[in-house]
């Protein structure tokens, strides 16, 4: 856990804020999922801004519950 925290605190967002810092104010219960949309996010090449991140948090939601 903690790699992952060290990671996600030298994610910078478009704001200034870091990905850990950006969690940090998430709901526990979408945390995970917005971590993982700020991954997906980076691999696509996506600005990381509060709009990219919870879209494509979304878009993740919804293929798990396609798929599950």
């Amino acid at each position: 856990m903690e790699n992952l925290e060290e990671k996600l605190s030298t994610i910078y967002l478009v704001n200034g804020q870091t990905a850990l810092q950006y969690l940090m104010n998430v709901s526990k219960k979408y945390r995970q999922i917005a971590t993982e949309a700020i991954f997906e996010c980076l691999r696509l090449g996506y600005p990381l801004n509060d709009m990219e991140i919870s879209g494509k948090a979304r878009e993740l939601l919804r293929k798990r519950n396609v798929i599950g």
